[in-house]
């Protein structure tokens, strides 16, 4: 392929980015990378009532979070009228377009449909033909001077020397009349790739029901733009092995329509927070705790309190525990707080009169050490308490675990006890002996 390849992605700005159309603009943007070609951003605002510039900027700003920078544009249609109405009128010209009165909206544009057959090839699906005999004469303008979809979409494509149209198979129906379109244009043929659309975990078309739907919402709920990016390409294409986790160099690398699935494919909730996750674990400490910040403050959880090498620990003790941003202020909440929840559950299994004299020794041993920075101090300490009473490490741990963070789960013990300090330890361990036991 050369450096010909020219593809575009043209949202309409009547909402947020929905994933289906991340996965577009991505495919098209992996395409253009790949074969050293050009991605356009075209914005599609003829619909004068529905379109707005807050949707629009919603829309530019997910494509530069995700990392889908174009080559040209936004070029924005509603700023392209003159160009339409030129070619309106080469079609009068011709007689392949005539006009149309109504009485209340006035005078309209309306292309003529002639010939049977309007077949083109689909890089996806193969030869797809459509009787034209069942297609009637459409409008191309409107009665207020604005183009119809079809219409600005075949124009722009020709203008700017579109060689690859990818896009969602939604827009099959839309083929005929726009194969047609170019035909009567002079416009030479793109290639077409219809993608099959993105259905829910449950089979049925993806809708807000399961869950977050737009790039906006994803990002809201602590998704890295890299996780999400390698997630949608993978919805419906594959490199070609059971690679699954990708950089954008290896996905240009591999990126071909030929693995473009037929079939349509499902989101899957459960392997994006794997896949978050993973991407989460790889991220340097530095950059991880600069994307916590905004959470653990919307949290009014006061960062600001604590050193950086502090939360550089804490980060690094959990980054394995959290798939999504926000994760992490559930799990890391205890060591902020000087109150904590305790869970029921935690508290009827761990924290048993049977305990109390474990946890009780732990106060008394954990009061005599010095320096809670040091985790072989703290070890020695406990330690020699399961020593006394002849027990596996998990049957102290646990109890004060559930004591120090409220629930039977966080990361290490002793590295869990230097990250709470003295203070706040001892503190805890006092509350559960005077409330629990």
């Amino acid at each position: 392929m050369t450096s010909k390849v020219k593809v575009r992605f043209p949202p309409s700005p009547t909402g947020l980015l929905h994933i289906g159309g991340a996965r577009t603009a991505l495919y098209n943007w992996l395409f253009a990378r790949h074969n050293n070609g050009k991605f356009i951003l075209r914005i599609e605002d003829t619909d004068q009532q529905r379109s707005t510039e807050e949707a629009t900027q919603a829309i530019l700003d997910s494509l530069t979070w995700l990392g889908l920078d174009w080559d040209e544009g936004p070029y924005h249609q509603s700023e392209r009228l003159e160009i339409y109405r030129e070619y309106s009128e080469k079609l009068l010209k011709d007689g392949k377009a005539f006009h149309v009165d109504d009485p209340e909206k006035g005078r309209a544009v309306r292309f003529k449909i002639t010939g049977e057959l309007t077949g083109f090839d689909d890089l996806v699906h193969g030869n797809i033909s459509s009787d034209t005999s069942l297609i009637e004469d459409f409008v191309i303008q409107k009665a207020d001077g604005f183009p119809t979809y079809n219409f600005a979409c075949v124009v722009d494509d020709g203008v700017m020397g579109i060689t690859h149209v990818i896009r969602g198979d939604d827009h099959l129906s839309n083929t005929p009349r726009q194969v047609a379109l170019y035909k009567a244009l002079g416009f030479e043929l793109p290639k077409f790739a219809h993608i099959p659309m993105i259905l829910g975990e449950d089979g049925s078309r993806m809708s807000k029901r399961h869950g977050a739907t737009s790039v906006t919402e994803y990002r809201e709920k602590g998704y890295l733009p890299d996780a999400l990016v390698n997630f949608i390409a993978l919805l419906g294409w594959s490199p070609g092995h059971d690679q699954e986790l990708l950089t954008r160099k290896e996905m240009i690398e591999k990126f071909t329509l030929k693995r473009v699935n037929k079939t349509r494919a499902r989101f899957d909730n459960t392997k994006l927070d794997w896949m978050n996750g993973k991407y989460i674990q790889g991220l340097p400490v530095e950059e991880l705790v600069s994307k916590l910040r905004s959470y653990i403050k919307d949290a009014n959880l006061d960062s600001g309190i604590v050193s950086d090498e502090w939360l550089h620990k804490l980060v690094e003790l959990y980054r394995e525990r959290f798939k999504t941003l926000p994760e992490f202020v559930t799990l890391a909440t205890p060591f902020f707080t000087d109150e904590i929840e305790y869970e029921d559950a935690a508290v009827q299994k761990h924290l048993k009169k049977g305990n109390s004299s474990l946890i009780k020794d732990a106060y008394n041993k954990l009061k005599e050490v010095n320096d809670f920075s040091s985790i072989t101090e703290l070890e020695g300490c406990l330690r020699s308490i399961t020593t006394k009473y002849s027990i596996g490490f998990g049957k102290l741990a646990q109890p004060i675990r559930v004591a120090v963070i409220g629930k039977s789960a966080s990361a290490g013990i002793f590295e869990t006890l230097e990250l709470l300090g003295k203070e706040k330890t001892l503190k805890r361990l006092e509350y559960t002996i005077n409330t629990f036991l």
